[in-house]
């Protein structure tokens, strides 16, 4: 006889199979599949070598970690570590019917279970404890009454006597509160049945009514309709409460409109639609400074480079949990959220890495420091050019991993002053990650606009 789970959960995918391949009246509970009313045969259940036993091996790839339960319409494959369904396929016709492969000796238990369990119910005699006749008669040998009393004393610890044996004022105590509950229980299910919600009554419009209506269905002719109309009952108007106006604060940047007309006055011929776009992005140049001003740390620019690496290592990990744990709903929705965002973040890294490549923010960060700074200083935005404090040199070398010792080679591009700030921004991340460089390989390169500086760093 096989040990079957307790618990079998369904998947989205495992649902859809189900609803796909029932073919059976039968209903399944979705978040336990053991629950369901039918009978369950796992694989220890079939004969030997029949024909459903090799095609259930067939279908777990005679793994032991993948399970094999049937009802007789559906096969259901499970993974017995996580206890999550992996498919549900339908019986084969000439599997049916299951129960010329299950084993002899596990159909006759299952039928003396069923005579048992019928036996229970149409037991009808005396009680032994109360003497009462014609009641049916549990398990325990006693009725249901004396059942309930039994399992009441074991509960409170009390020593059980039965009815028969206890004196007539007990008796009686125990009479009057069975009726009290019987009453109290019939009243409950009378007020159950007879609480409807009544719905009030829908007043019907005042409509034109015809007096010979059903002459004129009989004939088809609604020429000979005499309709009489009702008096419609007409609502006065309630009387409109006249708010006062409220002074609002003008804020000449929201009348964009009015704006544009003045320009169109005075002889602009740009076209509206590019005149709405550019005056939009001018507005906002103040949000920008800000971004610009934030991106351009130091530290900044390594935490995206960083935040880079970290999307790469966690989608393999939640992945990872994924599909080891059959696809949960939980961890679904996790990965996919995941997703969304790194797919949002990963476009706007890679515009600004370009940028930092390019040396593009801190030219632009340069020029806003002297557009705000004094009127006599803006000269330099004429055409004087302003040179970054900021270098950009390229890093080569052959990274080695301290704790799987494995070699890779190494090319990265880091912002600073000079070449030994450099090479310590460059120590600093490589212990961060438990790497270390090989130093016969190590080359330092400052890169400019036009192109690479010809000095390194032995």
């Amino acid at each position: 006889m096989t040990k079957l789970p307790k618990v079998i959960k369904l998947t989205r995918h495992a649902q859809q199979r189900l609803s796909e391949r029932n073919t059976s009246n039968n209903i399944y509970n979705t978040k336990n599949l053991m629950k369901s009313s039918c009978k369950w045969y796992g694989k220890d259940d079939l004969i030997p070598e029949s024909a459903l036993y090799l095609h259930c091996l067939y279908v777990c790839r005679k793994s032991k970690q993948m399970g094999y339960i049937t009802d007789g319409n559906v096969e259901v494959i499970y993974n017995k570590g996580t206890g999550v369904a992996i498919t549900i396929m339908e019986v084969k016709e000439k599997f049916l019917p299951i129960t010329q492969y299950i084993k002899p000796e596990y159909l006759k238990q299952i039928e003396l279970k069923k005579e048992k369990k019928k036996m229970r119910k149409t037991n009808i005699g005396v009680c032994p404890d109360c003497g009462k006749e014609d009641v049916t008669i549990t398990s325990q040998g006693i009725c249901v009454k004396c059942r309930t009393r039994k399992s009441n004393a074991k509960n409170r610890n009390r020593e059980y006597i039965p009815y028969i044996n206890l004196p007539e004022e007990e008796k009686r105590k125990i009479d009057n509160m069975q009726v009290a509950n019987t009453e109290a229980h019939n009243k409950k299910k009378k007020e159950e049945t007879t609480n409807i919600n009544v719905i009030d009554e829908i007043p019907i419009p005042n409509i034109p009514m015809i007096e010979n209506y059903y002459e004129v269905k009989a004939t088809q002719n609604p020429a000979i309709a005499h309709i009489v109309e009702k008096p419609i009952q007409v609502e006065q108007p309630k009387p409109v409460e006249v708010q006062k106006p409220t002074l609002r604060k003008f804020d000449p940047l929201s009348d964009q409109m009015s704006f544009i007309a003045i320009l169109r006055e005075c002889g602009c011929t740009i076209s509206e639609e590019s005149l709405k776009e550019t005056l939009d992005v001018l507005v906002a140049t103040d949000k920008l400074k800000d971004i610009l001003m934030t991106v351009a740390k130091d530290e900044n620019q390594d935490t995206i480079l960083n935040l880079e690496h970290m999307l790469n290592v966690v989608e393999k990990k939640l992945q990872h949990n994924w599909e080891y744990n059959g696809f949960q709903e939980a961890d679904d929705i996790k990965f996919k959220g995941f997703l969304t965002w790194r797919r949002i973040l990963k476009g706007a890294i890679f515009f600004w890495k370009k940028l930092y490549q390019t040396n593009t923010i801190v030219e632009m960060k340069k020029a806003w420091d002297a557009y705000t700074a004094d009127p006599n200083e803006k000269q330099l935005m004429a055409g004087d050019r302003i040179n970054s404090i900021q270098k950009r040199f390229q890093i080569t070398t052959e990274s080695i991993s301290t704790i799987f010792n494995t070699r890779k080679p190494f090319t990265r591009i880091f912002y600073a002053t000079s070449k030994e700030e450099a090479y310590e921004k460059f120590l600093k991340w490589m212990s961060e990650r438990q790497l270390h460089e090989n130093k016969s390989k190590t080359t330092i390169v400052e890169l400019t606009q036009e192109g690479e500086d010809g000095r390194e760093r032995d």
